[in-house]
């Protein structure tokens, strides 16, 4: 019988009590109960989260399956930040969420080259180009051809939901495609942020570093959230000149062109206005009925074109938001087994949209939505409770007031119980100083956000 010396008998204990078998299914149970008490409509929940089930977990991939094509699609587009969250506060780590559909082979997927942070399902090919948006998707495929030497950097900029981070995945894919040797990385200004302050906590800035000046592609995304962070936007400098020297393609994207990102320093500026800023506009009905057919294809549904003309007519400013109707009244119709006709439409419309057809973010939707997310009573919120479990959410509320409306401090404390001036901007920036350096809290209030921003 072979038996171990004592150092290694002991490294193999050592290794032993550290490494923990991932238990998936009490994982995920826990993860959704998470999920359950964040969102904000039960319907939704039981509907398109409460019926997956887990599949695997690798090293930064949890994959999870689902009955039909739409419960995958409504997860991707509304319930994926939520749970990729809930899976970092469950198992302390962060993962990257997959979802299958029941029948898909998971084996033959994880042979195409993938990467780790490029979305595989936005690609050139189900991008609906039209008007607003040919010369940046034309641009985009250039650059994904050409990585490094045609357009370096591309900036592409415009209003949320237009299409941007669609472009910004497609070139990753693209360039993977070409060629699966080269490093890929996809961030958010966020996550960049993040990177870099966990990294000057720890001691690993030379990780960081290697991190991220060794990529062959760096897509980094809103990059205008670096504003007023001196020392980031140093790192970020640096970082870019370093890749930039080498020929490796940089693509950044922000809600306003270069010259307009007035808390960005000059020379960052600079850098971005150095190779192509190209702009994403607001579809014409033409493409808005595109993209809805595009949309209703890939879900394998037919629908009547009066429908699909209702909705291109009423949704007109926000491509994330067009399809997100959309999905809702297929979800509705799959619910209540009624016709997917005008009337349907009009009624899930009107249900999410004033007349004009724009979601407007107001004090009383983010009262809403915090008061849901934290599990107290708008009352609460509005009132004089101080209580932690209520002012905080309540400090939260101002914030979000402050920084997703036009609203000042006195017309945020008049929305808010009639809270007075200084109260409010002491809690503003209360909860400014505390997302700095609590990474869990900016993880909800993002949450929160997207929540707002989508329908």
């Amino acid at each position: 019988m072979f038996k171990y010396g004592k150092n290694k008998m002991r490294a193999l204990n050592n290794f032993c009590k550290e490494v923990k078998i991932l238990d998936i299914n009490k994982v995920w149970e826990e993860v959704l109960e998470n999920v359950k008490n964040t969102v904000s409509t039960q319907v939704g929940y039981n509907v398109h989260v409460k019926s997956s089930v887990p599949v695997s977990a690798t090293e930064s991939v949890f994959t999870i399956r689902v009955p039909i094509t739409i419960n995958r699609n409504m997860i991707q587009f509304r319930y994926k930040d939520c749970i990729e969250s809930a899976l970092e506060k469950v198992t302390g780590k962060k993962y990257n969420l997959k979802v299958l559909v029941i029948g898909e082979n998971e084996d033959e997927e994880e042979k195409l080259p993938v990467s780790d942070t490029v979305n595989p399902k936005y690609t050139f090919e189900n991008f609906v180009v039209g008007s607003s948006n040919e010369y940046a998707a034309a641009t985009a495929i250039s650059t994904a051809e050409n990585p490094g030497y045609i357009y370096n950097p591309l900036f592409i900029y415009g209003n949320s939901g237009l299409g941007k981070t669609h472009l910004m995945h497609a070139i990753g894919n693209k360039i993977i495609h070409n060629n699966p040797r080269l490093k890929v990385l996809y961030v958010t200004s966020e996550h960049f942020t993040n990177d870099f302050i966990n990294a000057l906590k720890d001691k690993k800035m030379s990780e960081f570093k290697t991190n991220y000046r060794t990529v062959d592609v760096l897509l980094i995304d809103d990059i205008q959230f670096l504003h007023n962070k001196e020392g980031i936007q140093e790192e970020f400098f640096h970082t870019f000149n370093d890749l930039y020297s080498m020929n490796k393609q940089i693509v950044i994207t922000s809600d306003r062109k270069p010259s307009e990102l007035k808390n960005l320093e000059e020379r960052l500026v600079t850098r971005f206005s150095q190779g192509l800023p190209i702009d994403v506009n607001v579809p014409n009905f033409e493409t808005r009925m595109a993209i809805l057919k595009k949309k209703a294809e890939m879900q394998g549904i037919s629908i009547n074109e009066d429908v699909l003309s209702y909705i291109a007519d009423r949704i007109k400013s926000n491509i994330r938001e067009l399809e997100g109707a959309l999905l809702k009244i297929i979800s509705m119709s799959e619910m209540s087994h009624r016709e997917m006709n005008v009337e349907l439409a009009e009624y899930v419309i009107k249900s999410i949209l004033p007349e004009d057809g724009i979601v407007k973010i107001t004090p009383n939707k983010i009262m809403d939505k915090v008061s849901v997310f934290y599990n107290i009573t708008k009352d609460d919120l509005m009132g004089k409770i101080k209580t932690k479990n209520v002012a905080f959410p309540r400090q939260i509320a101002m914030y979000l007031c402050y920084k997703l409306t036009d609203m000042n401090y006195t017309t945020i404390g008049k929305a808010i119980g009639n809270k007075d001036r200084t109260t409010v901007m002491y809690n503003v920036d209360k909860i400014e100083k505390e997302i700095s350096h609590n990474e869990s809290l900016k993880e909800d209030i993002n949450c929160i956000i997207k929540d707002l921003q989508s329908i």
